[in-house]
């Protein structure tokens, strides 16, 4: 079974959580208050459902020729000087990008946090490569929507020569 974080197992976990009464509470606190702000939003649109049908079947059309818009999204990053690589699965994806810090001569690497880079296990990966096996010394994360001063600071100074990869859809620089 799966962890993502921490040591437990998800069923193991939930079932620790579901006996904290506390966070029961919260939890049931802050979905109301979710509830009830995305109803007031949806109040505000006379045309609510047909634009959540236009939206589902865009969505739906996306997904049905995902191999057409992949190829179409090579050819635009390509044409423009970048450079894809693509990943069969979670260990070629970690290699390809283990071998461009690499490459790079990077000791440090300041990425940004994303679900998709937490399932294939890239900080390990990443922690290997750039400090022999020390727990993550040299991997910073970054929230999303970060700065670039953020990641500057985050990096520890001035950045002379920033080389960007892109994993699952998130960016970084």
């Amino acid at each position: 079974m799966g962890v993502l974080r921490g040591d437990e197992s998800f069923p193991t976990a939930a079932r620790r959580a579901l006996g904290d009464a506390q966070l029961r509470r919260n939890l049931a606190t802050a979905t109301g208050t979710i509830r009830g702000r995305r109803a007031a939003v949806v109040a505000e649109l006379d045309d609510w459902e047909p634009l959540r049908a236009a939206g589902a079947a865009i969505k739906d059309d996306v997904l049905a020729h995902l191999d057409a818009y992949l190829v179409q999204l090579e050819e635009n990053v390509t044409a423009r000087g970048g450079i894809v690589h693509w990943a069969r699965d979670a260990h070629d994806a970690n290699r390809i990008v283990v071998d461009l810090v690499r490459a790079a001569g990077a000791d440090e690497v300041v990425k940004v946090k994303s679900r998709a880079t937490q399932e294939i296990g890239l900080n390990e990966a990443l922690a290997d490569a750039v400090s022999g096996g020390v727990a993550r010394p040299g991997v910073v994360e970054v929230p999303v929507g970060a700065t670039i001063g953020d990641i500057v600071g985050l990096a520890g100074g001035a950045v002379g020569k920033p080389a960007a990869v892109r994993v699952g859809g998130y960016g970084g620089a």
